[in-house]
C-alpha cells in the first residue's frame, strides 16, 4: 500500500491555512497602511495654501496633477492701486524666452540695519542677476543680501560682517531654483550709509503669446481654473513690467495657491493597490506550490531510502504492522514505533522520532504539506 495516499487523507484539522491567511493579511495591511502615509503626505503638500510674493515681470508656472487636484485657486492681495497679474491656463507647458530689464534704485540704509523691506523678484532657473553698487560716503561698506523666501526673518537677525563691499562692486548671482528671492543691503557700519544700486536682471520667462484654454486677469480678486482628469494642465501667472515713477512697494503682489483635492482619484487610487496586492500574493502562492511539486519525487526517493535503512524488525511487523497502521498511532513511514515527534513549523505528526529526524536530514520538507522543516520536535509520555 502506498502510505502516501492514506498520509494525504489523515491531515490534522490544525494545518498551516491559518499562518497563510495571516500572513496575506499582513501584506495587505502593510501596503494598505503604506499606502495611507504616501497619500496623506501628498495631501499635505496640497492641503495647505502656498503664499508667493511677485515682483515686476514675474513668470511663474505651476503644474498641478490632474489626477489628484480638482481645482487651483489663486487669490491676490496688489501692493498698489493698478492691477497687473494675469493667470494663463495651457494643456502643456508653453515655451520659455530670456526677458532683460535693467532698474535703478537709490535706498539709505541706517546704521547696524537693512534697507527697508528688500525688493521681490520671482526668478525661474536660469535666470541671473547683474547687481552694481556705490557705496556713499567713501570708505563706507555694505553686504548685499539675496535670498530665498520672505523678507520677514530679516527683522529678527543682526546684519552680518561678511562679504563686505566697499565703495563700489559689482556682484553676479546665478538662479539654479525657480523662487521668490527678495534683494537687500545690510549696512554693518555705526553710520548711516547711501547705495546706489544698478540691477540687469536676465529671466527666463514662459511666452504666453499662444492661446490659452482659460485666462483670467483677477478682475474680482482672484482666479479659480478647474483641472480634467489625464489632461495636462499647466498655469502660468505674470505680473506687470516695471513703471517708471512708482515705488517700488507698489509694484508688489502677495498672491496665495490653493488647491481642491479630487477625492474619488485617491479611493480609486486606494482601491487598485488592494487588488494588485491580493493578485500578486496569490501568483506568488501558485509559483511557490508550482515549485514544491517539482521536488516530490527527490522527496520519495529520500523515503525510500529512510525505509531501505530502517532496522530489520520493519519486515517482521506483518498484518500487526499493517493493523497498527490502520490504528492510525503508528510511524507512517516505519510502521513500527509510534508517532512520538511532530514538525515545526507546520506542527504534523506522522512520524516517530527517528524516522522523522532522517526526513529532516534527508529530505528537509514535511511529507504531508511539502513546507520546509526547520525543527523536529519529540513528544514525551508519561
Amino acid at each position: 500500500m502506498d502510505f502516501r495516499l492514506q498520509l494525504l487523507g489523515d491531515r490534522p484539522r490544525w494545518g498551516s491555512s491559518t499562518s497563510d491567511v495571516e500572513l496575506k493579511f499582513s501584506y495587505v495591511a502593510m501596503v494598505f497602511f503604506g499606502w495611507i502615509i504616501v497619500a496623506t503626505f501628498m495631501l499635505m503638500r496640497v492641503s495647505h495654501p502656498t503664499n508667493v510674493w511677485l515682483g515686476p515681470n514675474a513668470s511663474m508656472l505651476v503644474q498641478p496633477n490632474s489626477i489628484f487636484i480638482k481645482s487651483v485657486k489663486v487669490v491676490e492681495n496688489v501692493y498698489g492701486s493698478e492691477p497687473g497679474l494675469q493667470l494663463f491656463g495651457f494643456y502643456a507647458s508653453p515655451p520659455v524666452a530670456i526677458m532683460n530689464w535693467s532698474e535703478s534704485r537709490l535706498v539709505s540704509v541706517s546704521h547696524r540695519s537693512y534697507g527697508s523691506q528688500g525688493w521681490p523678484y520671482y526668478l525661474n532657473k536660469g535666470a541671473s542677476l547683474n547687481i552694481s553698487l556705490n557705496v556713499k560716503p567713501e570708505g563706507s561698506s555694505v553686504r548685499l543680501v539675496v535670498n530665498k523666501g520672505t523678507a520677514t526673518r530679516w527683522l529678527l537677525e543682526e546684519p552680518p560682517f561678511g562679504d563686505l563691499i566697499q565703495g563700489y562692486g559689482v556682484i553676479q548671482v546665478n538662479i539654479s531654483e525657480s523662487e521668490t528671492y527678495y534683494l537687500n543691503v545690510a549696512n554693518p557700519n555705526l553710520k548711516d550709509v547711501e547705495v546706489e544700486l544698478d540691477i540687469d536682471v536676465r529671466a527666463v520667462v514662459y511666452d504666453t503669446k499662444e492661446p490659452p484654454f482659460y485666462e483670467c486677469n483677477f478682475s474680482n480678486g482672484e482666479c479659480t481654473i478647474n483641472t480634467m482628469p489625464f489632461v495636462g494642465t499647466s498655469i502660468v501667472l505674470t505680473s506687470a513690467a516695471p513703471r517708471p515713477g512708482v515705488l517700488a512697494e507698489e509694484q508688489e503682489w502677495f498672491i496665495r495657491i490653493s488647491h481642491q483635492v479630487r477625492w474619488t482619484s485617491y479611493a480609486i487610487v486606494t482601491g487598485l493597490v488592494i487588488c494588485f496586492l491580493l493578485v500578486a500574493l496569490e501568483l506568488y502562492k501558485r509559483f511557490e506550490r508550482a515549485g514544491e511539486d517539482r521536488h516530490v519525487m527527490d522527496d520519495d526517493s529520500s523515503i525510500t531510502s529512510i525505509l531501505v535503512h530502517k532496522d530489520d524488525d520493519v519486515s517482521s511487523i506483518g498484518n500487526e504492522g499493517e493493523a497498527s497502521y490502520g490504528t492510525k498511532t503508528r510511524c507512517a513511514i516505519c510502521f513500527d514505533a509510534k508517532r512520538d515527534c511532530f514538525f515545526l513549523p507546520c506542527g504534523h505528526c506522522v512520524a516517530c522520532y527517528q524516522c522523522g529526524t532522517k526526513i529532516t536530514e534527508a529530505a528537509g520538507s514535511c511529507p504531508i504539506c511539502r513546507k520546509k522543516i526547520k525543527k523536529v520536535k519529540q513528544i514525551y509520555t508519561v
